[in-house]
């Protein structure tokens, strides 16, 4: 089974947010495609949510900004909220044993940031053993330089398309 592993599309990321991505919008229409696909095929959609403590410049735990984008929510259906710390998704997350019990063999990432949270998911050690594909149009970052930066490095481990 695939999982499309769906990190940190959060308010804080998109205008009026605490740290807007330079092509925000455009990722998460691509991300909402790909959950909808996800979903037609039966794969698992886990999404992933970074919570900071109280004081951080930005996703601080019971802000709007730390809330998943409304378009996220409204796709999620039924799938399984992984709450995070770290920039890892798998680092003292429950993601790890979700795909197990899910039997999943396949890894597809979309996401924010690019260079930070995609990144260190991607190149996790929990995620060795599992073919990774990071769909570039999906993600963000920053700037568009940064992220292509990011995604260029992430080739040499991963499949980016």
């Amino acid at each position: 089974m695939k999982a499309l592993v769906v990190i940190d599309i959060q308010n804080d990321y998109f205008a009026g947010g605490h740290f807007p991505l330079e092509g925000a919008e455009e990722a998460l229409q691509s991300a909402l495609v790909l959950i909808e696909t996800a979903h037609g095929n039966n794969d698992l959609v886990v999404v992933v949510q970074h919570q900071a403590p109280a004081g951080a410049p930005f996703f601080e735990t019971g802000s709007v900004g730390a809330d998943l984008h409304p378009s996220i929510q409204s796709a999620m259906r039924n799938s399984p909220l992984v709450v995070k710390h770290e920039a890892d998704s798998f680092l003292r997350t429950n993601l790890a044993e979700l795909l197990r019990q899910h039997k999943v063999d396949t890894i597809d990432l979309v996401g924010m940031m690019t260079q930070h949270c995609v990144t260190h998911t991607a190149l996790s050690p929990e995620a060795v053993g599992y073919p990774v594909t990071i769909h570039a149009d999906a993600c963000a970052a920053p700037t568009r330089a940064l992220s292509a930066l990011a995604l260029s490095g992430l080739k040499a481990r991963h499949l980016v398309i």
